[in-house]
């Protein structure tokens, strides 16, 4: 092939996903004729709350089939800020609020406004990873700042300020997080937003998985504290909270009239606007009854105590309760193999999905990420597969 027939450089260093990797294997296994439990996807296994879909139905009924605003409806936007008075005490206008095709498009977009080839961004390690390659992808370079089982995976302040130079421009902050389950102190974001303001850094703070909380942890916004307004990006959505994961709704929030001009300019060129009649449905949503956010989290709490106790009754395998999201970071390292070999070995000998940690950066090494999204029927199953099927290994060993 041709130099000028070839992909560009930089998708050279850009992987398939490691999350879809798994989620495509275990399809084809279906395909096959095999019962995979899928433990790998993070998507609820709840269908969307009625009175949603009936406004996404009222909408298209209405004939609202065009394009909205590059911004997004007015009405969606307006309910996204009183949103977060609400519910997080924060003061924003409906001019700071621009609606995205799900949160991975306002990652995106925030990055690609606010990035430059070489900028340093520091990424919580493991994460989620469209982080890392969302950055690449705009010629930026990841830093890892370590999230270690040893420390409940919070983040140890002092292990991102060591990593500052003069060309960090952002840090990413995730909580409650994705793979493992944290949520960040009070206390500990106030030092994360000390370094910020010290060296004048970016925030970008996704925090998707807000309502899925436990046992007595609180949910703190970085935007909440002294000074943190005006530099941040706030990354929320619908998809987690009411189950809309395929509706693809998404929100980048920020004070900074600079940064909402250049993230609006990236969307007009990429997808001009969100689905017009789920914006509807997600105002719905917001707007609406809450108690199907709360029927959904205590199914999940049910769920997360159901992995964590069963996970660490199998030999060779443990994991720490999660305190927020709907993951559990399994240890591994005690089989002896690869967190790769043992996602294979799961998937093939038990019929389990289940995503290896190193997808999620370094640090996921040794680990496997559970999503409690399923059904609670079908994650018993699962736990007799895996127990069964790690027992096996270890008679083999």
């Amino acid at each position: 092939m041709t130099t000028k027939m070839k992909q560009s450089k930089k998708m050279d260093d850009i992987p398939f996903s490691g999350i879809r990797k798994v989620f495509e294997a275990a399809g084809q296994l279906e395909k096959q004729g095999k019962d995979i439990i899928n433990l790998g996807i993070g998507r609820p296994n709840f269908d969307t709350p009625q009175h949603i879909k009936e406004a996404a139905k009222k909408s298209l009924d209405e004939g609202h089939v065009f394009y909205t605003s590059n911004y997004g409806t007015e009405t969606l936007r307006t309910a996204v800020a009183n949103k977060l008075k609400r519910d997080n005490g924060l003061d924003y206008d409906m001019s700071d609020v621009i609606v995205t095709v799900g949160a991975n498009q306002a990652v995106s977009i925030a990055m690609t406004a606010m990035l430059d080839p070489g900028d340093e961004v520091l990424v919580p390690n493991p994460s989620w990873l469209h982080y890392f390659y969302c950055a690449d992808l705009v010629g930026a370079k990841t830093v890892s700042y370590p999230l270690l089982e040893e420390n409940g995976f919070n983040v140890i302040p002092e292990d991102i300020e060591k990593l500052v130079t003069p060309k960090t421009k952002m840090v990413i902050v995730n909580s409650p997080n994705n793979p493992t389950g944290s949520i960040l102190s009070k206390e500990s974001l106030q030092a994360i937003a000390d370094i910020a303001k010290k060296y004048d850094l970016v925030v970008l703070s996704d925090e998707i998985y807000e309502k899925l909380i436990y046992d007595d942890s609180v949910h703190y916004s970085i935007a909440s504290l002294d000074g943190m307004k005006e530099r941040t990006i706030l990354i929320h959505g619908v998809s987690k909270s009411y189950s809309m994961t395929g509706w693809r709704i998404g929100f980048a929030i920020s004070a900074n009239k600079e940064f909402v001009s250049a993230m609006i300019r990236v969307l007009q060129y990429t997808v001009t606007c969100a689905n017009s009649f789920a914006q509807d449905g997600a105002e719905a949503a917001i707007n609406g009854p809450q108690d199907c956010v709360e029927d959904m989290r205590v199914q999940f709490d049910k769920r997360r105590k159901l992995v964590f106790d069963r996970i660490n009754k199998i030999e060779g395998l443990s994991c720490i309760c999660p305190k927020g999201a709907f993951y559990c970071f399994v240890n591994i390292k005690k089989l002896g193999m690869s967190d790769e070999e043992a996602s294979n070995y799961y998937l093939n000998e038990a019929g389990v999905a289940m995503i290896p940690g190193s997808a999620f950066g370094e640090y996921g090494a040794g680990y496997l990420r559970v999503a409690f999204s399923n059904s609670y029927e079908n994650i018993e199953k699962a736990m007799d597969r895996i127990a069964d099927a790690t027992a096996a290994y270890l008679a083999r060993k």
